[in-house]
């Protein structure tokens, strides 16, 4: 049976589904809510919440296969670099410091949110990076997540959006990248012990209920709506990873 402080924290598992769902961002909330309420390791919740996110990133490529949101000549490079990334950050564990690592990722997402609420309004783009720089894009989110247990779009969508790709294609690579990099990082952290599967199961099916909601929401949301609602979230991330390292 769950003790109490973690089945406090289980809502934020719809939560960072519904989140992950509608705009890409979301997956800051599941580890911080295990290692604050739910009393977990730093290291249990990175991993457990990896274990969560198996099931939003299946539920995302699911549902995405059967649309055209995606450019899958993007998807694919990004993927051949968020799983061997994803591997070794989840090896690396402690030998990187993590308030380190949080602090960079909250500086790259407080910035790029406050940038698009306060900046001046470029002119819509909608560019498409190069393989290269794809591979190494998600080698680095792989690396990223995989320390901190955020699924991949917390860090890969503000980069994406500051590198000028679509809202919404930049929304359904953050979904989709999450698969290849939960799945790597859960392979990492297997072998040390650091997943809990039944908590991280049920976690995963609340997150996975939440991303279908979401995913419903972001077709049915004006994109400018959609937009400064990503905006929002983002500096809210941001902060959240910022008061994380005090914690």
């Amino acid at each position: 049976m769950l003790a109490v402080p973690l089945l406090l924290a289980l809502p934020v598992g719809v939560v960072a589904g519904v989140l992950v769902g509608a705009v890409g961002v979301g997956g800051l909330l599941l580890p911080v809510a295990l290692a604050g309420p739910g009393g977990l390791d730093p290291h249990e919740a990175a991993a457990t919440s990896s274990w969560a996110f198996l099931f939003t990133g299946l539920v995302a490529a699911v549902v995405l296969a059967r649309t055209r949101r995606v450019r899958w000549r993007s998807a694919g490079p990004l993927a051949l670099g968020a799983a061997p990334g994803a591997v070794a950050g989840a090896l690396l564990g402690g030998a990187v410091p993590g308030s380190v690592l949080v602090l960079l990722l909250a500086v790259v997402t407080l910035g790029s949110g406050l940038h698009d609420l306060l900046g001046p309004r470029p002119a819509p783009r909608d560019r498409v990076l190069r393989a290269p720089t794809l591979v190494a894009l998600g080698a680095a989110v792989g690396v990223g997540s995989a320390l901190t247990g955020t699924g991949g779009p917390v860090l890969l969508v503000p980069v994406l959006l500051a590198l000028g790709v679509d809202l919404l294609e930049t929304i359904a690579l953050g979904q989709l990248v999450q698969l290849p990099v939960v799945a790597s990082a859960v392979a990492g952290s297997w072998p040390q012990g650091y997943v809990d599967v039944r908590l991280g199961t049920v976690l995963g099916l609340l997150a996975g209920a939440g991303a279908v909601l979401g995913l419903a929401l972001a077709r049915r949301v004006p994109a400018a709506g959609l937009r400064r609602a990503t905006s929002v979230v983002l500096v809210v991330t941001g902060l959240g990873l910022a008061a994380s390292i005090a914690l």
